[in-house]
């Protein structure tokens, strides 16, 4: 009540009072300190603001010099006295004071500074598209003005901080493409503003936290292309505003969630390339916003759900490389803006439906690799708009409707792998568009129709592994932009044309394995774009056109298995660019071109079952990328010339069946990375110590190479060796004791030489050995025992020696052997009990020694024993019954011995010639 009556007091006072000059100085006065109030609160506001522009200068210094702003492609009045916001892509908000950092794309290197997540007048920093490196500072959660934060493109490593949750203001939160580690942190809930959440090509790991459905205003949430695992969690569902899921190419597992009718927004899913499995839930169909669903390279199983043919605004679905079965629903082809089907990898089977003909938007339909069966129907030529058609490796049958000519939007018919029968259409060449054309592994027969040459547009044309026949199809020569040609399985037939210098474009030209014949016309040389060529298995004659020199980008030739004659021309060395030539069994004859070795990119050159003379020209040392060289079943003669030495890359060498002379050269020792030496059948003159320098080898073949010489001490220095086959050679001397080290041996072939003395003991450490031959030498002294190491020997053959003593026992803990031969030796003893272990014996050669006593009947355990031969020993006893109890016993042969026949026994003698029993001596 008193400040009522105060009030009305001073306003009857001010109205009587007012021009009165104390009244007036009175308010000048408090006019003064109002105004004195005002300015002080301003100094106090510019204070502060001075203070934040330090800040915030101060921080950009420090974000310019640590990541290398020198070097910054654009940097206008970044460290000058100008207000910040005029500094290159530094923006300010004037109504709220808030920053803005753009420096995408600028050429930032460095690890990323704390103090600018410690602005808090900071609202939109885009680093994204630099080389900023090292992890995101934990200061990140001090910037809580932040509404955008786009690190993305980067090499930023390390974990995403959890102070990340604590910027309650972001709206979108960019990581991207960089190399970010660890899980998810179960903050990010906290960002209780986010629309955009991108992470996608990173290295995160762990399951996607449930907390993500805190963010109720999520509209994308981009994660592919990372290692994330589990399942997608159910909380996804629930966000209402979601428009986008992209998840591919993850490790994601388990089933798809159950319901997504609350997903009323959703336009794109995108969950590729993970482990998903389970069936496609019906209520994905009830999300009618979606347009683009992709659920490929996955594990989904069952049928595909009818329900998703109420997507009326789908556009695309890919749900290929599943494990899908059933039938095509029909209604998918009902889909009024569905323009891109892709099923292919599944099991889907039946015929296609009758509502094919309703897909008239399509452009793109991808059915490969699935059971689909029955004739190509009619109204599937109604897709007038189709241009990509693939139904690769199906089983649908019968021939191709004519129908197939309305279909001229195509670019793309794929029907490879098929059982599609009867002649091509000519219809087929209405589909002017075609760039593609690929038909092969069908049942098409007849004469390709000349209608084909209309595809002026057409790139790649494969038929190949058909019944198609006829003369070379001429027609296909009007086609001068093919690339790709593959006629390869086929009957066509007649000669090649010299037309075929119209491809100037083509780069492959595959005529395989059919019956052209006559000579490869000149007009080849045109084709300056061929990279490969096959011509192998057909009936060409004549001589090699000089004109395949001008093919300066062919890589690969295939010309083998034809009835070329003549020389190799000097000429064709002049195709630079050849990395493999095969001209195996052909008639080529005459000496090799001196110019060989211009064929300095050649990595394979086959010759092999030829009529080729003479040795390799010296050039052949230029051929340094020569991997495989092959020269078998020819006539060359001569000592090989030591550049061979020179072909430091060579792996593979055969020589076989040829006439070279001499020695080999010792250059040969800098062959390092030889697998694989071939010489058997010619005649050089000695066993090369230079041999044991080719630690690589894996395989030595040199049966009937050599006139005498010895196995040289330096042979264990072949550890990577698996077959040595060393027989008819003539070798003399003893077996060095370090073939013991050839630890990786497999076989182990020396019969037919002149080897003396004993076999050595460490022989034995050779525990891969298949098949060891020493017979036909003159090996003397005891089997080693150490023999019986060998646990995967399946041959063992000593025979024809002098070899001496009691066989070992321990041969019986061979348990793989099949076949033992100690034949025409002098061994003596009793048989071994012991070998009654072997179990999987078929034949055993004792004929011929000085064995006595009976035999074992631990024996009758060899139920695999089909030949036994032990005659012309002193063996004693009664033959023991268990032997023609045997169940695949062929051949017993017994005579010359000493043993004693049952009268059953002596009629079976040489019954069906199985049984040789007779006649036997008198002890």
């Amino acid at each position: 009540m008193k400040q009522v009556v105060s009030f009305i007091l001073l306003f009857v006072f001010s109205i009587c009072y007012g021009n009165d000059p104390l009244v007036a100085q009175t308010r000048k006065e408090r006019q003064k300190g109002k105004e004195k109030k005002i300015v002080r609160e301003q100094a106090v506001d510019l204070l502060l603001k001075e203070q934040q522009v330090a800040a915030e200068r101060a921080a950009l210094k420090e974000l310019y010099w640590v990541l290398g702003g020198e070097d910054w492609r654009a940097k206008e009045n970044w460290l000058s006295d100008r207000p910040v916001e005029e500094w290159y892509g530094v923006k300010r908000n004037y109504d709220n004071g808030k920053l803005s950092i753009y420096l995408g794309a600028n050429g930032l290197k460095g690890v990323l500074p704390g103090a600018i997540f410690r602005l808090k007048t900071l609202e939109v920093l885009n680093l994204c598209n630099n080389e900023i490196t090292g992890s995101i500072p934990t200061d990140i959660g001090e910037c809580t003005a932040l509404r955008q934060l786009s690190l993305n493109g980067n090499r930023l490593m390390g974990e995403i901080p959890v102070g990340i949750g604590k910027l309650e203001n972001l709206v979108t939160l960019d990581l991207s493409r960089n190399q970010l580690s660890g899980e998810i942190p179960e903050e990010i809930g906290g960002l209780k503003q986010l629309k955009f959440l991108r992470m996608g090509t990173n290295r995160l790991t762990g399951d996607i936290p449930a907390a993500i459905g805190n963010l109720s205003l999520l509209e994308c949430v981009d994660i592919p292309s990372n290692l994330l695992t589990g399942k997608i969690p159910d909380e996804l569902m629930f966000l209402e505003n979601l428009e986008e899921i992209n998840m591919f190419g993850n490790r994601l597992r388990g089933e798809l969630p159950a319901d997504w009718s609350r997903l009323k927004k959703l336009r794109i899913l995108s969950l590729g390339q993970n482990r998903i499995d389970g069936e496609i839930p019906a209520s994905l169909g009830s999300v009618k916003t979606l347009q683009d669903i992709s659920l490929d390279n996955n594990l989904l199983r069952g049928a595909i759900p009818t329900t998703l043919g109420h997507l009326k605004e789908l556009w695309a679905l890919v749900l290929s490389n599943n494990r899908l079965t059933g039938a095509i629903p029909g209604v998918l082809f009902t889909l009024p803006k569905l323009y891109s089907l892709e099923l292919s990898d599944n099991g889907l089977s039946g015929s296609l439906p009758a509502e094919i003909k309703e897909a008239v938007s399509f452009t793109s339909l991808d059915l490969s690799n699935n059971r689909l069966s029955g004739p190509l129907p009619p109204e599937l030529c109604e897709l007038v708009r189709l241009n990509y058609l693939n139904l690769q490796n199906n089983r649908f049958s019968g021939p191709l409707p004519a129908e197939i000519g309305k279909m001229t939007g195509l670019t793309l018919l794929d029907l490879t792998s098929n059982r599609f029968s009867g002649p091509l259409p000519e219809e087929i060449g209405r589909l002017i568009h075609l760039r593609s054309l690929l038909l092969s592994e069908n049942e098409f027969s007849g004469e390709l129709p000349e209608t084909l040459g209309n595809l002026i547009n057409l790139r790649n044309f494969y038929v190949k592994t058909n019944r198609l026949s006829g003369p070379f199809p001429v027609v296909l020569t009007k086609l001068v932009k093919l690339e790709y040609l593959n006629l390869s399985f086929n009957n066509f037939s007649g000669t090649i044309p010299a037309e075929i210098g119209n491809w100037e474009e083509l780069k492959h030209l595959y005529l395989w394995k059919n019956q052209f014949s006559g000579s490869i016309p000149p007009s080849i040389g045109k084709l300056r774009n061929l990279t490969e060529l096959s011509l192998g298995e057909n009936r060409l004659s004549g001589e090699l056109p000089k004109e395949l020199g001008q093919l300066e980008n062919l890589v690969t030739a295939y010309l083998n298995n034809n009835a070329f004659t003549g020389q190799i021309p000097n000429e064709m060395t002049r195709a630079s660019n050849l990395k493999y030539l095969n001209l195996n069994s052909n008639n080529l004859s005459g000496d090799l071109p001196d110019e060989l070795g211009n064929w300095e990119a050649l990595e394979s050159l086959l010759l092999g079952s030829n009529k080729i003379t003479g040795t390799f020209p010296p050039s052949i040392g230029k051929m340094k990328r020569l991997k495989f060289l092959s020269v078998f079943w020819n006539k060359m003669s001569g000592t090989l010339p030591s550049e061979l030495g020179e072909l430091e890359n060579l792996e593979w060498l055969y020589l076989t069946n040829n006439r070279f002379s001499g020695t080999l050269p010792s250059s040969i020792s800098n062959l390092k990375r030889l697998k694989i030496l071939a010489i058997p059948n010619n005649t050089f003159s000695s066993f090369p110590e230079e041999l044991g320098d080719l630690e690589s080898l894996e395989e030595l073949n040199a049966s009937s190479a050599f006139s005498g010489g010895r196995i040289p001490e330096n042979i264990g220095n072949l550890r990577n060796l698996k077959l040595m086959l060393l027989c008819n050679n003539k070798l003399s001397g003893e077996i060095p004791a370090g073939i013991g080290e050839m630890m990786m041996l497999e076989k182990l072939d020396l019969r037919h030489n002149e080897l003396t003395g004993a076999i050595p003991a460490e022989i034995g450490y050779l525990d891969n050995l298949t098949m060891l031959d020493m017979s036909g030498n003159k090996l003397s002294g005891t089997i080693p025992a150490e023999i019986g190491n060998m646990r995967k020997l399946n041959l063992l053959s000593l025979a024809y020696n002098k070899l001496q003593g009691e066989v070992p026992a321990d041969l019986g803990w061979l348990s793989e052997l099949e076949e033992l031969n100690v034949a025409r030796n002098e061994l003596e003893g009793i048989l071994p009990a012991e070998w009654g272990e072997l179990k999987n014996l078929k034949r055993l050669t004792l004929t011929g020694n000085k064995f006595r006593g009976s035999i074992p009947k631990a024996w009758e355990g060899m139920k695999k024993l089909e030949y036994f031969w032990g005659q012309d020993n002193a063996l004693t006893g009664k033959v023991p019954d268990f032997l023609f109890r045997l169940p695949v016993l062929k051949r017993l042969c017994l005579e010359n011995n000493f043993l004693q026949l049952t009268e059953e026994q002596k009629k079976l003698d040489r019954k069906g010639e199985q049984y040789f029993l007779l006649p036997q001596g008198e002890k």
